[in-house]
């Protein structure tokens, strides 16, 4: 099983196993195991600017006795963008007594830090957008800048919040055309289908929340 299959929610908050392949050797370099280990077990959760993103916990051994964990290094802070392990399988374990999070507390707790409003997280939950999200910055979508006179003109937006009828976010590129609305700025947008059932984000530029 690999990021790119499953998508984000099978790593958001969850415990997941990825190889310790070359390229991440210097980020686990300073926790214990480091000669015998072949996994890294991870926590995963979501930057809300830097996309989903995987809290190194311990190095790991997995072979034909078992899976096996080293300790942890409780001075040192690592982690890993999970766009480099997208492509690589993964293992999840199951924490149902809550008994591996509780021995990593430490770890997994200031975490929280990254915690945003019920408003954005509401969106994590919308599969709707998910074809509309880049793949590893979850709170980022395409919207597609609409107006009489001017050409189709798509942006990336960063979702802050939720309207009544609509979703707000700051556009996080300036259009090559003007909308009158700039990067840095919060704009408003909708979904729709088109005909042939593709779902797109769009929106006027307005920045006062009317579409």
């Amino acid at each position: 099983m690999k990021y790119t299959d499953l998508g984000f929610r099978a790593f958001y908050h969850q415990l997941v196993v990825v190889p310790l392949k070359d390229e991440l050797k210097p980020c686990v370099k300073d926790f214990p195991g480091m000669k015998d280990a072949d996994h890294i077990l991870t926590y995963g959760y979501i930057d809300h600017d830097c996309g989903l993103t995987l809290e190194v916990l311990a190095l790991a051994r997995c072979d034909d006795k078992g899976f096996s964990i080293a300790e942890t290094n409780d001075a040192v802070k690592s982690m890993i963008r999970v766009g480099a392990v997208a492509e690589d399988p993964v293992l999840f374990i199951s924490d149902d007594s809550g008994e591996i999070s509780k021995l990593y507390a430490h770890k997994i707790g200031p975490l929280h830090h990254y915690d945003v409003s019920e408003e954005i997280e509401a969106t994590r939950g919308m599969r709707f957008l998910d074809s509309c999200r880049d793949q590893y910055y979850v709170d980022d979508v395409l919207v597609y800048l609409l107006r009489d006179g001017f050409d189709p003109e798509g942006c990336w937006v960063r979702i802050n919040g939720i309207g009544e009828r609509w979703i707000t976010g700051i556009l996080l590129n300036e259009p090559y055309q003007d909308f009158g609305c700039h990067k840095g700025e919060q704009i408003s947008f909708v979904v729709r289908k088109t005909e042939n059932g593709k779902v797109v984000c769009c929106s006027n530029g307005s920045t006062d929340e009317k579409q």
